[in-house]
């Protein structure tokens, strides 16, 4: 469904905008939980079969970074989790809000984490031609 609502959207610039779409990357949160293959695939497969038709895109992974509420403290995913059991990890790979239930600030040992970046999925650079 996410590569249908990304193909749609290019398809509704192109036709509001009377611009053809070139190119464009997807950013997908490390996260996120989807299949890279599949989610390139769908999208090759919407892109031929619609307005949009020949733009190119690139696919990337942008990784989790975790805040501290209290200090600021800013660290990669796996620094978060690291010194945590596997089962402890994957719980929190799959829901992590819960991040605050297992991990500490590795600067001020505070439980208020918060995910930042690396769960969702966008569309960025989009490179178009006037019609």
């Amino acid at each position: 469904m996410i590569a249908v609502g990304i193909v749609e959207s290019l398809r509704e610039f192109s036709f509001r905008s009377g611009r053809v779409v070139k190119s464009f990357r997807v950013v997908v949160g490390e996260l996120s939980m989807l299949n890279l293959e599949q989610l390139s695939e769908a999208l090759k497969r919407l892109i031929e079969a619609s307005e949009v038709s020949g733009a190119q895109f690139s696919i990337e992974v942008e990784p989790a970074r975790v805040r501290c509420g209290t200090c600021g403290y800013e660290m990669a995913f796996s620094e978060a989790v690291s010194g945590l059991s596997e089962e402890e990890r994957e719980t929190i790979h799959f829901l992590p809000d819960l991040i605050a239930s297992y991990a500490e600030c590795r600067r001020c040992g505070s439980l208020d984490l918060r995910v930042v970046e690396g769960r969702g999925v966008s569309v960025r650079d989009v490179i178009y031609v006037e019609h």
